[in-house]
């Protein structure tokens, strides 16, 4: 590797700040492994706690769960007597015309 291309390396990685990894609350993970084998790790890394942020996000997304549930459960509960209330008025009609026939061709004699 010669000096123009660590030179352009160098330019590069001005940019670059750090690794920043999402892990589930319970997930272990070496970020290690999701890096491709031929890329070279060098450096010195340092964690940083952002609890606050996170507990906020968790809190916000429980939040969002909570509602989400509520809503689906009402509308399931909707759908539901909707469902019991066309079965009822199905029934009904289906009654209804039935003794309005009978009744009908009890009117006209044929039965």
């Amino acid at each position: 590797m010669g000096w123009p291309a660590f030179l352009l390396l160098s330019l590069c990685a001005v940019g670059v700040r750090g690794l920043y990894f999402h892990i589930g609350e319970t997930e272990k993970r070496c970020f290690i492994e999701e890096i491709p084998d031929e890329t070279m790790v060098i450096g010195n890394y340092r964690t940083q706690m952002w609890d606050k942020q996170i507990q906020k996000e968790q809190d916000y997304q429980r939040y969002r769960e909570e509602r989400f549930r509520l809503t689906s459960e009402s509308t399931n509960q909707r759908v539901l007597w909707w469902s019991i209330t066309q079965t009822v008025i199905l029934i009904l009609t289906g009654i209804w015309q039935m003794r309005h026939l009978k009744s009908f061709f009890e009117a006209k004699k044929l039965v």
